[in-house]
């Protein structure tokens, strides 16, 4: 039997207890898009068995790649819990959340392949294979053969949308691997203006500065989606949603709170635990599912972030927000999204420099709405020109 043209293989960012609010809505936003365009996306989940060898291997990369610094967050986190009993219960109220929501909105469309012999045989079900949105080819993703469709077929088209690299500057030892992978696909959408120029220093391949996914959909499917109706809060608050430890993002976030009168609502410890968010903000809910998350948004009077999908959220309802820098800049430096989405939408003085008090300046959204409604629909006229195209 001939295998369908409407089924396509979605490769995602997915880890069960793991909370990021940005990957599991931009994992749905193209999820759904992709479903409204008629095709029948499953989600490809692998399921590794890594030998001895391989971990030790894994292991000397992560080192090269210098990449160790995720995992000494990770074993921070464990010790952070066990110091921290109510640290530890609020955690776990969030993950039931987010679960609870990945449940619903993303495991009915799971294909789980169990060992890569099977993933890449997988790969010939499918008469696309699309790797999504995040930050799905950092350095160290070069050596699971999984975000780079290495395991996908050669007949099979390859497309990335609004792929990452996370990085500015892709280390000396990979670039020729790195062109080697993006070379085998079909159609390539990055979601940074300095990802277009890795893509066409390193490859044969052009790309395209194509939208996040939770940009393809507009304001109100958002509205809809977030199930409550579109009013203003009657009590005026200061939505703060800090991923990293900058200091100054609080004191700002404070002075803004001493000049409107207005509370502060917070998520606290997102990526990990910061002892001093325990005394920051007026309220600080726990049980936040991603949907949670973007209502939260949409009800405040003001938002400051370092989070690129607060701020793509804080744009698509009209807020008045500002974003912080999370990481120090240099070639490492994972910044550049953020500089090319508020550059793209004319926002650059929504990027932070010293002086909190400009966050109460009108921002003109009509302006926005348009670069943001010609970005859209070039985004998905992108995504549907590369789903189109033939092998």
């Amino acid at each position: 039997m001939e295998k369908s043209s409407k089924k396509i293989g979605y490769v995602m960012a997915y880890a069960r207890n793991h909370n990021n609010y940005g990957t599991s809505l931009q994992g749905y936003a193209l999820l759904r898009k992709l479903r409204d365009m008629g095709y029948d996306p499953e989600i490809i989940q692998y399921k590794k068995h890594l030998r001895l060898w391989d971990k030790a291997y894994l292991t000397i990369q992560m080192l090269r790649c210098g990449a160790v610094g995720g995992k000494v967050r990770v074993v921070k986190e464990r010790v952070n819990k066990l110091l921290h009993r109510g640290y530890a219960h609020d955690i776990d109220i969030r993950t039931r959340a987010v679960n609870a929501y990945k449940e619903e909105k993303l495991c009915p469309y799971f294909r789980t392949y169990d060992g890569y012999d099977a993933l890449q045989n997988g790969s010939q079900n499918y008469s696309r294979v699309i790797v999504g949105s995040d930050q799905v080819w950092t350095p160290l993703s070069l050596y699971s053969r999984f975000y780079n469709l290495l395991f996908v077929d050669d007949r099979v088209p390859k497309i990335a949308y609004a792929s990452s690299f996370g990085v500015s500057e892709i280390p000396d030892f990979q670039k020729s691997e790195t062109g080697g992978y993006l070379n085998r696909f079909s159609k390539i959408g990055v979601r940074e203006r300095r990802g277009k120029e890795i893509v066409e220093e390193l490859s044969d391949k052009q790309a395209e500065v194509v939208a996040d996914p939770t940009m393809l959909l507009t304001r109100e499917e958002w509205q809809e989606e977030i199930g409550e109706k579109e009013t203003e809060a009657n009590d005026p608050y200061i939505f703060c949603y800090f991923l990293g430890r900058n200091e100054e993002c609080r004191r700002a976030a404070l002075r803004l709170k001493e000049e409107t009168g207005c509370r502060i609502v917070t998520i606290r410890h997102m990526d990990e635990y910061v002892a001093r968010d325990e005394r920051f903000g007026d309220e600080a809910p726990y049980a936040v599912d991603p949907n949670g998350f973007v209502r939260l948004i949409s009800q405040a009077a003001y938002v400051c972030t370092d989070s690129f999908h607060c701020t793509v959220f804080s744009i698509l309802f009209h807020r008045k927000f500002m974003t912080f820098y999370r990481f120090r800049k240099g070639k490492n430096s994972r910044n550049s999204r953020i500089d090319s989405l508020l550059g793209l939408l004319g926002l650059g003085d929504r990027l932070y420099g010293g002086a909190i008090e400009a966050i109460r300046t009108d921002i003109d959204y009509d302006s926005v709405d348009r670069k943001l409604t010609t970005l859209r629909e070039n985004s998905l006229q992108f995504l549907q020109n590369s789903l189109k195209q033939e092998p």
